[in-house]
């Protein structure tokens, strides 16, 4: 009898929600990577954010649907493979894959580039270096604690994600007490169109993580409610936070002044400061510290689990596939995204600067996760349509979401400045996905050779 199993009905609705939260960074997205969003969007922010959120929300009922289907810790993988097929399944997968694994590599530079900034604006001068060490710990406190059981994890998670949020929409609260709201940032008064939907891309973008709620689907208590309600209720939690602190930030930054908000590195410490003393530019600094560390832990337990499920199918190396006997983790996975992840970020940083990387894992990331959900999502037909569930409602979604979705995949295209780094990074999912065809073949015929 096969052992090798995760913690079942180890963790509840809450710990599914941190998970979601957790991934979504909310205090990392309000205070610093909105900005992209406003480089288009200016004041009418808001309105990109208020409208990413209905996407998202379709998005994450969508991911509710599949979700009472398919209860795997393959998450979007199983989703894919249950839907479409195997050979699908395995190269979304792959995709997916690097998705979580420079997702991290784009978290540990996050608190390399961000967090020194930070200090900066509370008075603090660092060492050019200090991404050094800073890079290290966040990979070793997301890689040990999810090491340690995905229980224990989220737990902290949970608490810190609450405070965060918490936080949040405490400093966006305190700054509509000195400068109302402004209706008209709801509307395209301060941009046109096309430029609140390309700010709507990047909003999407910082909502990225609400979906790693679905790798969740075997140590989940009751599966097909928790995991379907926690998805979505993730993303609602995000959704309001995001659409609060931008429309606090653009009021209290001025909304004829959004032409600097998206030049500074850490926008909302600098608000915090200006609002709240210098007081609140530390707490909100310490939680720019907490988002980055959660969400190191969330992406751990997310691509150690899609990993682990690649390997118990067969398709990656079966040492992947392995148990620890206390603490019932993926530990091989998590000791191989450990290591890919943290090499991948010393090594390209020390080649071609942390900054650098920063652009260049973006848009590796990107691809990934939007190819993922595209597909996932056309995945969610041929589920329902196998147990007659596939009624015109389900198509509409499915027709809606992908649509959205193409929109950012093509609103990120024509806005990204072409460089260097940027096709270092389309370079390095291209190189990802043919090693990935390459493995696929030798695996193939590994099989057909050790068959008697």
């Amino acid at each position: 009898m096969d052992k090798k199993e995760l913690a079942k009905n180890s963790i509840s609705f809450r710990e599914v929600v941190a998970q979601g939260i957790g991934g979504a960074a909310p205090a990392g997205a309000s205070l610093v990577t909105l900005t992209g969003a406003a480089a288009y969007a200016y004041a009418s922010l808001p309105l990109a954010v208020l409208i990413s959120m209905i996407a998202v929300l379709l998005d994450a009922t969508r991911l509710s649907i599949t979700s009472r289907y398919v209860q795997s810790a393959g998450g979007i993988y199983a989703f894919i493979s249950e839907g479409l097929g195997r050979t699908v399944g395995y190269f979304i997968g792959w995709a997916y894959v690097l998705y979580a694994l420079t997702a991290l590599v784009f978290i540990y530079l996050s608190m390399g580039v961000f967090w020194p900034a930070a200090l900066q604006v509370l008075g603090l001068q660092v060492p050019s270096w200090i991404w050094i060490p800073l890079v290290i710990f966040a990979s070793i406190y997301g890689g040990v604690l999810s090491y340690l059981g995905v229980r224990p994890s989220l737990k902290l998670t949970l608490t810190m994600s609450i405070l965060e949020i918490i936080f949040i929409l405490a400093t966006s609260v305190l700054i509509f007490t000195k400068v109302p709201p402004d209706p008209n940032t709801f509307t395209f008064h301060y941009a046109s169109p096309f430029n609140v939907g390309v700010g709507m891309a990047f909003v999407f973008l910082a909502f990225a993580g609400y979906e790693t709620t679905s790798v969740l689907g075997e140590e989940a208590k009751d599966p097909k409610n928790t995991i379907s309600k926690g998805v979505f209720t993730a993303a609602l939690l995000v959704g309001v936070t995001y659409l609060m602190s931008s429309e606090a930030f653009v009021v209290g930054w001025g909304v004829n002044n959004m032409s600097s908000f998206f030049t500074e590195l850490v926008p909302g410490i600098i608000l915090g400061v200006k609002y709240g003393g210098i007081a609140l530019g530390i707490i909100l600094t310490i939680l720019l510290i907490n988002t980055f560390l959660t969400d190191s832990v969330t992406f751990f337990n997310t691509v150690a689990r899609v990993v682990f499920a690649m390997a118990r199918d067969g398709v990656l190396d079966k040492r992947l596939y392995d148990i620890h006997e206390e603490h019932k983790t993926p530990h091989n996975a998590i000791l191989f995204s450990l290591i890919f992840s943290l090499a991948y970020t010393l090594i390209f940083s020390l080649a071609i600067g942390p900054e650098n990387l920063f652009l260049a894992v973006g848009i590796t990331t990107t691809f990934g996760f939007l190819i993922a959900l595209f597909t996932a999502n056309v995945s969610l037909l041929f589920i329902l349509k196998r147990n007659n569930s596939l009624g015109l409602s389900n198509i509409l979604l499915a027709v809606a979401i992908n649509l959205i979705l193409a929109f950012v995949i093509f609103a990120n295209i024509v806005t990204t400045s072409v460089n260097t780094y940027v096709l270092i990074g389309v370079a390095s999912f291209v190189a990802w996905m043919v090693a990935g065809v390459v493995y696929k073949l030798v695996m193939g015929r590994k099989l057909v050779s050790s068959k008697p």
